[in-house]
């Protein structure tokens, strides 16, 4: 997270005065740390051979823009640094790649969620029933939307960018 007070000269001597000064709390941030997990996929369900994620970097954050009636979330937004190493299992072979991004998550009042990409990168899981699965893909550009229905299934609507399924490119 970057901080107000990094900037050298006038800024500093502020910051620095306010530091000391009693009574005068920073502001709570809106944002809140997100952390991906790693993964480990059996051969079949998104790619022919077992694919793994394991995290490389992560320093996303998210917060939370609108909420229904109970205080649970509608939609939220998501930001900032995720790097990914991905490895076919039976090959050894990996690839590392940036998914860095901001994005928006829309959640539906019938458990679906969708999240759209705003700019940057995004990586997605396809399942044999998933329209253009199974496969596993990073988008790359902005305006990609995956949905997630309440059944579980995925879909992708395109966006502006790139496609990349891991799956190909480490088989």
């Amino acid at each position: 997270m970057k901080r107000f007070c990094t900037r050298v000269g006038v800024v500093a001597a502020v910051c620095a005065g306010l530091a000391a000064a009693p009574g005068v709390a920073p502001a709570a941030s809106p944002w809140m740390p997100f952390r991906a997990s790693d993964f480990d996929l059996p051969a079949g369900t998104r790619c022919a051979f077992p694919l793994s994620g394991r995290v490389v970097a992560d320093d996303e954050r998210i917060r939370t823009l609108a909420t229904f009636a109970d205080g649970s979330p509608q939609r939220q937004r998501v930001k900032g640094p995720l790097v990914v190493r991905y490895i076919n299992e039976d090959s050894g072979a990996s690839v590392v790649r940036d998914l860095t991004g901001d994005a928006l998550i829309d959640f539906g009042a019938d458990g679906s969620e969708t999240i759209t990409l705003r700019d940057g990168h995004l990586a997605v899981g396809l399942g044999a029933g998933d329209p253009g699965g199974p496969a596993f893909l990073v988008l790359s550009g902005h305006g990609f939307a995956v949905t997630f229905a309440p059944d579980g299934r995925r879909t992708v609507a395109p966006g502006r960018g790139d496609v990349e399924d891991i799956c190909q490119t480490l088989a």
